[in-house]
């Protein structure tokens, strides 16, 4: 996990342009799936038809996802934008907590527990700001993002490997 998620931070732009892809081939297994277990069950308990048509529209959805070269076109554009709104949330979430720490330091005097917490109120500010300033350009310009996503994959797939091999490694499992 740890290789894949580096190669997804050094390729972001291949990373986002294959998540419409594994998107469909996922949406493609799960019909398979839910129709394989309807057919299987159906003998041993009643299933509504509604259970089946669900799972032949997936595996249609899916089909169309994963091959039509549009269809991948417009989920990756819908996602770049919905990561640039996301980041521009988290940028406006963050500039907030900034006055709110600034708030908690001013009532504390600057002394106690509550100056120690207000006493780096500006770096919050800062990294709201460039988060507001960053998503907004993602939104401007949905090219920029492809490689925002596949940076984010990158380092969640790292995180991920990294955590693996904590829990791989923790005494208590052994």
């Amino acid at each position: 996990m740890i290789a894949a998620g580096i190669y997804c931070f050094f390729a972001p732009v291949e990373t986002s342009t294959i998540i419409p892809f594994v998107l469909g081939i996922a949406m493609i297994v799960d019909g398979i799936g839910r129709i394989v277990t309807w057919f299987d069950i159906r003998d041993v308990m009643r299933q509504s038809a509604w259970v089946l048509v669900s799972a032949i529209v997936s595996l249609i959805f899916g089909l169309l996802l994963a091959f039509s070269p549009v269809l991948q076109m417009s989920v990756g554009v819908s996602v770049i934008l919905l990561t640039g709104w996301w980041i521009l949330a988290l940028g406006i979430i963050r500039i907030v907590h900034a006055f709110h720490l600034l708030r908690i330091k001013r009532e504390s005097d600057g002394f106690g527990l509550g100056g120690m917490i207000g006493s780096d109120w500006w770096i919050a500010l800062i990294l709201g700001i460039l988060l507001v300033i960053f998503g907004i350009i993602v939104i401007l310009n949905p090219l920029l993002g492809l490689g925002v996503i596949g940076v984010l994959v990158g380092c969640s797939i790292i995180t991920a490997g990294i955590n693996l091999i904590y829990l791989g490694s923790s005494p208590w499992l052994l």
